[in-house]
């Protein structure tokens, strides 16, 4: 059976702020194609990028506690690259199984968790990125 990455702790580096995580969630680089089809009797379609319509992003979910601060406003662009470091083993990022590299990046929104008395529960925060471009490094430099 083949190994496989396990992705049970995460952490953000943001300008040289650890931030744990929760999740992080719907990230993708998605790219749109439009369909080009030959004149006559040829079955051919050919592929043509276009232009994009939307931003590429992703979403960091958080813990809100005792001491917090906020080191990703909505509207803040961080300097540098945003690292995801992905790891199986609680508590150290030495050897992260896999990082993912965000470049361009522009925090886009911030919300938080319904707050409701009859369900008790933990405050969440969910701030979503929009970033230029993504770069993932997997332990043992597989990919």
């Amino acid at each position: 059976m083949a190994h496989v990455y396990r992705n049970m702790h995460f952490l953000l580096c943001v300008e040289g702020t650890e931030i744990p995580l929760k999740s992080c969630k719907s990230f993708a680089q998605e790219v749109e194609y439009e369909g080009i089809q030959e004149g006559g009797l040829n079955d051919r379609v050919h592929l043509r990028k276009k232009p994009l319509s939307k931003p590429f992003t992703f979403q960091a979910e958080r813990y809100v506690g005792p001491g917090y601060t906020d080191p990703l406003p909505a509207g803040h662009s961080p300097e540098g690259e945003m690292v995801l470091m992905v790891s199986d083993q609680a508590g150290t990022f030495a050897e992260p199984t896999a990082q993912f590299l965000f470049s361009g990046c522009v925090v886009t929104g911030k919300n938080y968790s319904e707050v409701d008395a009859e369900r008790p529960g933990l405050i969440i925060e969910t701030t979503t990125v929009a970033y230029e471009q993504m770069q993932v490094k997997w332990k043992g430099g597989i990919g």
